[in-house]
């Protein structure tokens, strides 16, 4: 789990959904602060299942995101590092299972 939030703090992860979340209107409480929504995200980062959706989620939105240029780029590279994060988590999960099943 520990580089798992390295590479989250390391990319700025949490800022990034938070500016593309925020930028597509998905934010469905409005009566969250700032700070609790980031860190709903954060904690929400270091689930696969969340990773994952977040990732199809900005996939879906880049396919529909069609003349603005810095848009795609930003939506790309973002959904490559949440892949890259989904590999580290389940790395990191399977060797904490693996670990387990040496017991």
């Amino acid at each position: 789990m520990k580089k798992s939030k390295q590479y989250i703090k390391s990319h700025n992860l949490v800022n990034r959904c938070y500016d593309m979340l925020s930028y597509y209107n998905t934010f469905q409480n409005k009566d969250l602060s700032y700070k609790e929504i980031k860190t709903n995200i954060y904690n929400n980062l270091r689930e696969i299942e969340t990773v994952e959706t977040y990732a199809k989620y900005f996939n879906l939105k880049l396919k529909s995101t069609k003349n603005k240029v810095e848009l795609k780029y930003n939506l790309k590279d973002l959904i490559n590092d949440l892949n890259y994060l989904k590999q580290h988590l389940e790395k990191e999960l399977t060797s904490s299972s693996q670990f387990f099943n040496n017991d």
